[in-house]
């Protein structure tokens, strides 16, 4: 009697131990998150041969959700709207980078910036990182206050990100 619930005491400890291990190699699934960043930067405007502002290489810095601190460098074009002289379309690319050194790469879409302002909107869209930010995906919503003399900038951005 004693040596079946002995047995059986076994075969229940090594289930358990099973199953642990089974929990443990199963991959965690991405998951949707808040995002929020704040900060500000530095645009070097690009010219073409006739003087004409045609884009920009960006520097920044800031403090967001999953960042923490984070740093960054980035291009963006500046392509006159054909429909409003006042409005240039703003493609372009930026790459935060957090404090340990992960990568958050990301392209702008729908991105427009009022001439008359200096206000920027737009979305920046994920694209797949380093580090926690392998895989990534989402977008977040970008507001942007450009001073066209001095050439510095804030940002603001608010979205869903997922890692």
């Amino acid at each position: 009697m004693k040596e079946n619930i002995m047995k059986r005491f076994i075969t229940v400890k090594s289930l358990i131990l099973v199953f642990a291990l089974l929990l443990a190699i199963i991959p965690v699934n991405a998951s949707e998150r808040p995002y929020a960043s704040s900060g500000n930067g530095v645009a070097s405007f690009i010219t073409d041969g006739s003087g004409n502002v045609v884009g920009a290489n960006l520097s920044l810095s800031g403090n967001g959700t999953h960042l923490g601190m984070f740093s960054g460098t980035g291009t963006i074009q500046f392509i006159p709207d054909a429909n409003d002289p006042n409005i240039v379309i703003v493609p372009g690319e930026i790459t935060y980078v957090a404090a340990n050194g992960d990568r958050l790469p990301t392209i702008i879409e729908n991105g427009r910036m009022d001439l008359r302002t200096g206000i920027a909107t737009g979305d920046m869209v994920f694209q797949n990182g380093t580090g926690r930010f392998a895989g990534v995906s989402g977008s977040a919503a970008i507001v942007v206050e450009q001073n066209f003399v001095t050439g510095a900038y804030t940002f603001t951005m608010v979205g869903k990100i997922n890692y």
